[in-house]
């Protein structure tokens, strides 16, 4: 054994037998940061995929490959102990042929073995990922107990898994040991005593190998473990229970070897790995459900966060890109090392996935020295190591004689996302030269394992001297604009890059500053020194001409600034009485005004604009009673709102008006003070304030006016006391609009804006409007959390004329509104709510390809076949890109996505066809209608005719008529359909390769008598009682199975009943029940004529023979199957003749699985098919 585990050899041992994922999971082990390694393959398939795989993997990597096939098969614990004995490295690594290791797995594990010289089994957490590497739902058993990396107790663990056998250890491919403790187990690694245990192999050999240390656990996720249909393991789980017995062997033999100690055995001795804390006993079980609790919580943002990375053709498209355009700009890296040398490989790491053009462009300063056994990734080729004494330099130095164009400093603890950086460099390669600074979204870290997003606006000062530290980290700069503005002030501390963006604003304003909506790295919560942040606003802000300015403490970090403004101009404040405020309202409000604005320098205008007789009378004994400060006057006829506050402006003296509602009353002296000190900085235009209800939930903190369902207020209905999101709350801030009932503006901006605009917006909307237009001009908008006032409204919709106008004057600031991150969603009340990642994950911003948004109708087989297969299959072949989504979005949500195509499958309600009809207005996209039925005639026992428009073919009608093209699956509907629609076109059916290739050989003659079935969905019972005396005729000669439904009638004489099982299973369970033969009846009518081949092509997939009704869709010649006559004696003869000839049958079968693989497969000529259907 070595000396130290630092140098030591690791052995990847892996036991193979699919090929399917296994390129994976070999990349995954090349791309591992710890050196020195091997790899040891055991070949346990039949033929030479695996071979060929791993001879070319061998030829390209640096460290040795050794390659063996078993001599016969072994399985997969045979292959395992094989690799061991023919391993030679201290350590042993599994790693099945479908799992992945993440970068840093092999080199933390190590590390585990280092700290604890007695350790005996060291795990990496798993995620659980699909077929196509998606994040999978934690499960009990992949549930992580700790919130960090910890130690548990061997013997401990071993009376645990005694009485819960539940492995939330991991699978082999989480694991590593000793080679010389699993060498002496041999061939046995499956066998407890005696008794070889099966289902839970690996516990067995975990347990014997645990009694002699305790268990590591990496917190941090390490390793994809993936679920698929090709795993053995499969078979368990679609047959649950049935490795029980072999759980209970395995908790008896525990028993029969003497190790199982008995006691409380969910208490259990866990430390942290570190050793900063003495152990402590936990209730393990409860550990872990707690865990899947927090998990299934934060599965969602895990899901989100993964599915930003390109796929393989859009990385060739960004190759193909940046080979073809940009400049070679460089991006400098300064990573500043921390404690940890771990942080350093992984930082590093996470720049591994770019494509080798892109990485090219980067050069990396590292503080330290080079981590132990480190070998960097292959991608990252410039990397200047600065040494330790670096790691305490002011930024300005780690820049200093760089040659590099732009700026990037992290901390090592850090690690960067795929999508993020490859979009910055993107950007970087065709950035002008007035682009001074980038600035991208984060994810911030609170535990090792949980992430929280940190989506930002677009540059916005005022949240940016109110939270500094949310806003002003890791900030891309263009090394000639950070020379042109001083350099970083060594001076700053850690707010040096804070200090460097105010420079630049102060000399350039916001030109030349850019957001860029995408997450670019994970890292902790940032934390700056408040001292510093302090000194460096209060320069900026006294540079700006603000010599009295002061900072006040508004939370941890958090700062509300008084602008020290020695100016007390007049303010007009107009209030609006409208003909349903009552008496009680507009008295709480006016003595509110009177009594608590502590602002000297004010009048209040009282508008008559149809009040009743007793408040207009009211109105007038105030104005006598506070002469000076109150006037009053009325409109008669009364105006629409807009309108009379435009007259009411034009009475005004002061030089800045203040609209409010009557509903409105004021909680605070300072109220007026706190507007002012915003609307007196020259660059504010608009001004508002915070308002809150009776019962203490916020009615208005900004508006974001693209949030349909509460007329666009941000946080309705939070707590008044709530932080908000990145504590927007709490902190003055730009937004695009603010209400008007509590709107300051100046006199003269409001007069060169001509006022609202009360044509368009008489009765709202035009408070948006008007900020908007103010925008135009350069101006800000600011909203302040320190004007408290009370206002009881109720968050709702905009009337449809308002927010048709604002849609049709501001949709594209609406959908790009600068407050508002395009990652947050705009159907929820109050906002700030995590979006659907497609919606604003664009790998490929210059759109080379067309972005498609495809509304599928249902989840289950139409809405897979017709919509998200041939979807996913376009972008995954580098056709489209875009989003799926269930419902229509609305205008502002649509227009985010800006996509060049919607489709839309089978849209007949009346909600539906009114978006529909407003799609043409706002959307320049081409409308595309997908339709797979013959709607109009359905069969009299259809399932679906209960949700179907009662005049179906009048809403057929409204349909195509608000779009550009219909797709159809059949040349027979197409020409049903003739005359409704110029442009009708083609596309078929056709079956998914990920499903529908690879299924089981199939095992034929497996049963006593013949097995012949039926498989489908719930809208064939007459179909199906059609052939009921054939089913009951040929009873006794077969089994009938059935599977996913079975009219009443039948079921006497059904052998097997499978109900339907979820989409993605169905092709797999099909093909396992091992059918001998399969039916296709279909009634002759015009419905079934208009339908597809598809039921024989999900048969053939599974090279089940076919006897199937002689109709319209099952007349293609080129698939070879048996048509009959809807005639009882032609389908019992049909049956009989292959029954009789098992040999024909088989060929049969295989020639029609020939047929489907060559002509029907979702790819080539089958998807250029589709692309011709639905893109432009």
């Amino acid at each position: 054994m070595n000396a130290s585990p630092a140098n030591a050899l690791v052995s990847v041992v892996m036991p193979a037998y699919k090929a399917a994922w296994l390129p994976h999971a070999l990349e995954s082990v090349r791309r591992q940061t710890h050196r020195p390694l091997e790899l040891v393959v055991c070949d346990d398939s039949r033929g030479d995929r695996v071979r060929d795989i791993v001879q070319a993997f061998a030829a390209r990597v640096d460290f040795p490959v050794h390659y063996a096939r078993n001599p016969s098969h072994l399985g997969e614990t045979g292959s395992t102990a094989r690799g061991i004995a023919l391993a030679s490295g201290e350590f042993i690594k599994f790693l099945h042929d479908d799992d992945v290791l993440y970068d840093d797995c092999i080199a933390t594990l190590v590390d585990a073995f280092a700290r604890v010289p007695g350790l005996a089994l060291a795990f990496a957490r798993r995620h659980l990922i699909d077929e196509r590497s998606g994040l999978i739902r934690d499960e009990l058993a992949t549930a992580f107990p700790a919130t960090e990396d910890v130690l548990i107790d061997g013997h401990d663990l071993v009376d645990f898994l005694a009485d819960h056998t539940l492995n939330f250890l991991g699978e082999p491919s989480a694991a590593m040991c000793r080679r010389a403790q699993v060498l002496a187990l041999g061939d046995r690694l499956p066998f407890l005593g005696d008794t070889r245990i099966a289902w839970v192999a690996d516990l067995a050999m975990y347990v014997k190998l645990m009694r002699s240390g305790p268990v590591a656990m990496s917190c941090r996720p390490l390793l994809g473990f993936r679920i698929s249909r090709h795993q053995f393991s499969q078979h368990g789980r679609d047959t649950p229970g049935i490795g029980q017995d072999h759980h209970d062997a395995f908790r008896q033999a525990i028993r029969a070897l003497g190790w199982y100690r008995g006691g409380d055995t969910r208490q259990v001795a866990v430390a942290p790995l570190d050793g900063t804390r003495p152990a402590a006993r936990i209730d393990l079980g409860q550990a872990l459900e707690q865990a899947l609790a927090i998990a299934h919580a934060t599965h969602p943002l895990r899901a989100w966060h993964g599915r930003r990375r390109p796929n393989a053709a859009q990385l060739r498209i960004v190759r193909e890109f940046v080979a073809g355009h940009g400049r070679p700009g460089r991006l400098g890296v300064a990573i500043r090392a921390g404690a940890a040398p771990a942080a350093m490989r992984r930082i590093l790491s996470s720049l591994a996935f770019l494509p080798a053009e892109l990485a090219a462009r980067i050069s990396v300063r590292a503080t330290g020295a080079p981590p132990p056994r480190y070998a960097p990734p292959a991608t990252v080729h410039a990397i200047q190591w600065l040494g330790d004494a670096a790691s305490a330099a002011p930024l300005q130095a780690l820049c200093a004689d760089w040659d590099v164009d732009w700026l990037l400093h992290v901390d090592a603890e850090a690690t960067f996302t795929p999508g993020g950086m490859i979009r910055l460099l993107l950007k970087l390669a065709v950035a002008d030269d007035g682009l001074r600074a980038v600035f991208a979204d984060e994810w911030h870290r609170a535990s090792p394992a949980d992430l929280a997003p940190a989506l930002r606006p677009d540059l916005n000062l005022d949240l940016l001297l109110g939270n500094p530290a949310m806003l002003a980290g890791h900030w891309v700069f263009r090394r000639d604009a950070v020379r042109a503005a001083g350099g970083f002030d060594a001076d700053a501390g850690d707010a040096a890059e804070l200090d460097l963006i105010l420079r630049l604003i102060q000399k350039h304003g916001f030109d030349g500053i850019v957001h860029l909506p995408e997450p670019l790295l994970a890292c902790a919560p940032p934390r700056l020194d408040a001292q510093a942040q302090r000194r460096v606003i209060l320069r900026h802000l006294h540079a700006r001409g603000y010599a009295a300015a002061t900072l006040e403490s508004a939370g941890d970090g958090l700062h509300r600034i008084d602008y020290g403004h020695d100016r007390q101009p007049a303010v007009s404040m107009l209030l609006v009485v409208a003909a349903d405020t009552t008496l009680a309202t507009l008295e709480r409000c006016v003595v509110s005004l009177l009594e608590k604005t502590a602002y000297p320098n004010y009048e209040l205008l009282l508008v008559d604009n149809g009040a009743s007789a007793d408040v207009r009378q009211w109105m007038q004994q105030v104005e006598a009673l506070a002469a000076g400060r109150v006037r009053a006057f009325a409109f008669d006829p009364p105006l629409a709102h807009a309108a009379a506050c435009n007259v009411a402006a034009t009475q005004a003296a002061g030089e800045f008006l203040l609209f409010l509602r009557p509903e409105v009353a004021a909680l605070q002296p300072q109220w007026l003070h706190e507007l002012l000190n915003h609307g007196l900085r020259p660059e504010v235009g608009i001004v508002g304030g915070k308002t809150i209800s009776a019962d203490g939930a916020i009615t208005h903190a900004g508006l974001v006016p693209g949030l349909r369902d509460c007329g666009g207020r941000a946080f309705a209905g939070a707590r008044m006391d709530a932080p908000g999101y990145l504590h927007r709350l709490q902190v003055a801030q730009n937004y695009s609009a603010v209400a008007d009932s509590c709107l300051l503006v100046g006199t003269a901006l409001f007069a060169e804006l001509d006022g609202f605009d009360h044509a368009a917006f008489a009765d709202a909307g035009a408070d948006v409007d008007l900020c908007l237009r103010a925008r135009q001009r350069g101006c800000l908008t600011v909203w302040t959390p320190h004007a408290l006032l009370l206002h009881s409204v109720q968050a709702a919709p905009l009337a449809d004329a308002a927010s048709d106008a604002l849609l049709g004057r501001w949709l594209p600031a609406l959908a790009h509104d600068p407050a508002y991150n395009p990652s947050l969603r705009l159907d929820v009340t109050g906002g700030f709510s995590l979006g659907e990642s497609d919606f604003s994950w664009q790998p490929l911003p210059w759109r080379p390809i067309p972005r498609v948004l495809a509304h599928p109708a249902d989840p289950w087989g139409s809405g897979q076949y017709r919509v998200i297969q041939p979807f996913e299959a376009l972008r995954g072949a580098g056709h489209a890109e875009g989003a799926l989504y269930a419902t229509l979005l609305d205008p502002v949500e649509q227009a985010r996505i800006d996509p060049d195509v919607v489709v839309l499958q089978r849209r007949i309600s009346d909600e539906d066809l009114e978006r529909m009809r407003r799609m043409p207005r706002f959307s320049r996209a081409l409308k595309i209608y997908e339709l797979d039925d013959y709607l109009p005639n359905l069969p009299a026992k259809s399932a679906h005719r209960e949700h179907m428009p009662r005049d179906i073919l009048r809403t057929l009608r409204q349909a195509f008529a608000r779009v550009d093209r219909v797709v159809v699956s059949t040349p027979a509907l197409a020409e049903a359909l003739a005359g409704l629609h110029p442009d009708i076109r083609i596309a078929h059916n056709r079956l998914p390769p990920g499903w529908w290739k690879g299924l089981p050989a199939p095992r034929r003659g497996t049963g006593t008598r013949p097995r012949v079935g039926w498989a489908g969905g719930v809208g064939h019972t007459g179909d199906l009682e059609m052939v009921a005396d054939v089913v009951a005729e040929l009873a006794g000669e077969v089994d009938w199975v059935f599977f996913g439904m079975c009219p009443e009638r039948l079921r006497p004489h059904v052998a097997e009943f499978h109900p339907g099982v979820d989409i993605e299973a169905y092709p797999r369970y099909l093909a396992r029940l091992d059918l001998d033969l399969a039916i296709a009846p279909l009634e002759q009518n015009r419905f079934n004529e208009c339908k597809s081949n598809l039921r024989l092509l999900e048969y053939g997939a599974c090279a089940v023979p076919v006897v199937c009704s002689d109709v319209g869709p099952y007349r293609d010649e080129s698939l070879p199957v048996t048509r009959v006559r809807n005639r009882h004696r032609d389908w019992i003869a049909a049956i009989r003749a292959h029954l009789a000839d098992a040999g024909a049958r088989a060929d049969a079968g295989d020639a029609l699985r020939a047929a489907v693989h060559r002509d029907w497969m979702l790819a080539d000529a089958g998807l250029a098919q589709w692309q011709a259907a639905w893109l432009p």
